[in-house]
């Protein structure tokens, strides 16, 4: 690793070094825009701003260029510390960010009995977010109007984190933002229908294999991921078992695209899909236009037909069919 952490001492060998760094740089991205002050830092310092029974400050120093930040380690005897990152400027905009964020998370997880870590940022400091993003954490929040603007209205803060269980093992939990339930589950004919309740891995890979659907099923994590960032998904279960599922994803305001209905073949034919389009596009009912492409199946145009779609400008040879409503 390229970046270290190294500790700070403000009572001793770095207040000096701590005063020339904030009253050299500027941070246009933080609530305090321009330089401190000297007696601002002095003051900070005395008061257990970068070093206290919750709080560490340390330097980011480079390999090859040397000292080239700060950060400041905050809650650190919570289960979810905060941090405070400062590149100074003749450092940014050379990746060097996403090198920082990975030494920050080495430190806490492995120091610390932190489960998770968390940083935000100003929702229109966009190469910020792209570090987060490029460094493997996840956006988790966005809480309007809640960052203070020197002499402007307030703007949104975007909130990121990363798990401790991604840090060990390299590997990303994806989030699910539309997780609100439009219905209750509600069962006919013996089959259960919810809303936004997810099927696991294995369940989907199951569903999927078993209509043939192997462009899906070659790539697993790009199947969880389009499910889990769908607009609504509803499944149908009969005694707990996953036999159907559809999902839409949307604009929400003026378009719906109905992306996947599919039904164990062992249970077609009981209008499990009629029940499944019905239920997934319930909470669109507002929304202009709902669109679909299926396969060129003459038994698909009449099942979608009979849910009241109309086929668009068919076209001879092709191998699918669009529809809208």
């Amino acid at each position: 690793m390229s970046v270290k952490l190294t500790r700070v001492d403000p009572h001793g060998c770095d207040d000096d070094h701590l005063i020339d760094f904030y009253t050299t740089e500027e941070f246009p991205f933080h609530a305090k825009l321009s330089v401190w002050s000297t007696e601002e830092v002095r003051e900070r310092i005395a008061d257990g701003y970068f070093i206290s029974e919750e709080t560490e400050t340390f330097w980011l120093v480079h390999s090859e260029l040397g000292r080239i930040g700060i950060v400041r380690l905050e809650d650190l005897h919570d289960e979810t510390p905060m941090f405070d990152l400062r590149l100074a400027s003749r450092f940014r905009g050379r990746g060097l960010g996403i090198e920082a964020l990975t030494a920050i998370a080495a430190h806490v997880f492995s120091t610390t009995r932190a489960v998770r870590l968390e940083g935000q940022t100003r929702e229109d400091n966009h190469a910020m977010r792209s570090v987060f993003d490029r460094a493997g954490w996840t956006k988790e929040a966005h809480y309007r109007r809640s960052w203070p603007v020197t002499g402007g209205d307030p703007l949104d803060s975007v909130g990121y984190a990363i798990l401790r269980e991604e840090w060990e093992t390299g590997v990303g939990f994806e989030l699910h933002w539309h997780d609100r339930r439009h219905f209750r589950d509600q069962t006919r004919s013996g089959i259960t229908y919810s809303s936004n309740t997810l099927p696991s891995r294995s369940e989907l890979l199951k569903l999927y294999d078993s209509v043939g659907w192997s462009a899906y099923t070659s790539d697993p994590e790009r199947l969880v991921r389009s499910v889990l960032n769908s607009a609504h998904v509803v499944c149908a279960r009969r005694a707990g078992m996953l036999v159907g599922m559809a999902r839409v994803v949307s604009d929400f305001g003026t378009l719906v695209y109905l992306q996947d209905v599919l039904v164990d073949p062992g249970k077609q034919r009981r209008g499990i899909g009629g029940e499944l389009v019905v239920r997934a596009l319930e909470p669109f009912a507002d929304v202009r236009q709902t669109v679909l492409l299926a396969d060129a199946d003459p038994g698909l145009t009449v099942f979608y037909t009979s849910l009241g779609f109309s086929e668009a400008a068919p076209s001879a040879g092709a191998t699918v069919r669009a529809f809208v409503r």
